[in-house]
């Protein structure tokens, strides 16, 4: 995510968001209300056939992908249309964060790979597969998996969410009810287990 490098506000004219857009060399912007609630998103292509004085109230795109602001990378590429190459960040009271565009996607991914790399280095050669319920009270719920949410030697493979797989990769945060698939040293099986569970102090 990046801060927006222009944000337009619903009263300003198409005449003057033309030249804002040009100015700031970007391809489109989020639009805003008087009080900073998001209204929508423009682009230059859509201005550039509008009538010069209708405001930018009327010609926002309500219907623009938006991303929660605590959403991770397989998030916002699934929120990204194949069409679009940014999108809008937006906090819980729809006010704009920032922006994700596609090089920041490809950063990011870059990025988790190189995590990746690092967590399968720390997994030893003798290790169980281990298949366990992620528990309400489990303390490794919300926290992404590189931030060494289980101990060292551990490694999740996949998370089954329902009817999806998701893969174990370092900004997973698991979620109660989650079925997790985990590499563990026998020696740590059953307090892994238990943390995920969420029966650490039972």
């Amino acid at each position: 995510m990046t801060a927006p490098r222009l944000v337009l506000v619903g009263g300003t004219d198409v005449a003057d968001a033309r030249r804002r857009l040009r100015d700031a060399d970007v391809p489109g912007a989020p639009v805003v209300d008087d009080e900073g609630r998001f209204l929508g998103a423009v682009s230059s292509a859509e201005l550039a056939v509008a009538q010069p004085d209708t405001t930018l109230a009327r010609r926002a795109d309500a219907g623009a992908p938006t991303v929660d602001v605590t959403a991770n990378l397989d998030e916002a590429l699934e929120a990204l249309p194949d069409e679009v190459r940014w999108l809008t960040v937006l906090d819980e009271r729809r006010r704009v964060r920032g922006i994700v565009a596609v090089p920041d996607i490809v950063h990011g991914y870059r990025a988790e790979i190189l995590a990746e790399e690092r967590r399968v280095e720390r997994v030893g050669s003798h290790v169980e597969v281990l298949e366990v319920l992620a528990g309400e009270g489990s303390p490794v719920l919300g926290k992404p998996l590189g931030d060494r949410a289980l101990p060292p030697g551990s490694l999740v493979v996949s998370v089954r969410r329902g009817d999806a797989v998701l893969p174990g990769t370092a900004s997973t945060r698991l979620r109660a009810g989650d079925a997790v698939t985990i590499l563990v040293p026998p020696d740590q099986r059953e307090s892994v287990r238990r943390t995920v569970e969420g029966r650490v102090d039972r």
